[in-house]
């Protein structure tokens, strides 16, 4: 019956996971669980360990697999294959690296202007991460100057982004702190812009986190 009742899901949502091929599914939460692992908070300036000898004003970013293998994979489905429902399992796993950090608001990272991606694939991700942490999502941020697409370069070939790379789309009430989230963090540089405009914007990030980090010098 379980197999019937399979087939007839599968008909309606035309949707398998791509870890294990379960059907109606874009991403079973269990899967995505299974590439993370319990990494240490790195440092978003240097990437050394957290708390930071070299950078006392940092904060930890959290993140929970490298992107290498079916953890890059599941990025790219999300991002390029236009799968948005990838990216809440992907944020609803990622909830255990955050129970202990506290905080008024989620924020993703915008999208870039002029971006041909049918969503933002880190909101995506936000909201998996809101739903379980009961923390509130504020897409509070925007891009404040147009740049080339950076995931395709390599981290040493990137031209650096501008001081005023991001601002504040709106000022949400009553929010004092937040964690920054995104899909790939690969040199911190777009993250450490964000905490920057929300910094002007009176809102203090007290960490931020990515599904994946990337080596500095490699590509996404």
């Amino acid at each position: 019956m379980s197999g019937i009742a399979d087939l007839f899901l599968h008909l309606i949502f035309p949707a398998t996971c791509p870890l294990c091929g379960k059907i109606a599914s874009s991403c079973c939460v269990n899967c995505a669980e299974g590439l993370l692992s319990p990494n240490l908070p790195i440092c978003i300036q240097c990437f050394g360990p957290y708390p930071c000898d070299k950078h006392s004003d940092s904060f930890p970013h959290y993140y929970g697999a490298a992107h290498e293998g079916q953890a890059r994979k599941l990025v790219h489905l999300l991002k390029y294959g236009h799968d948005g429902a990838i990216g809440f399992s992907l944020g609803v796993a990622l909830s255990f690296l955050l129970a202990e950090t506290r905080a008024d608001a989620l924020v993703p990272i915008p999208l870039h202007m002029g971006s041909p991606r049918l969503f933002n694939q880190s909101k995506k991700i936000v909201k998996g991460l809101s739903c379980k942490l009961k923390i509130p999502l504020q897409d509070c941020l925007s891009w404040n100057v147009r740049v080339s697409p950076r995931a395709p370069k390599a981290a040493k070939d990137r031209d650096p982004l501008p001081e005023n790379a991001f601002k504040m789309k709106y000022f949400p009430r009553g929010v004092k702190t937040a964690i920054l989230c995104d899909d790939v963090c690969t040199t911190g540089a777009t993250i450490l812009k964000a905490a920057s405009a929300l910094r002007e914007g009176g809102i203090q990030v007290v960490a931020s986190l990515s599904f994946t980090l990337g080596q500095k010098g490699t590509y996404n």
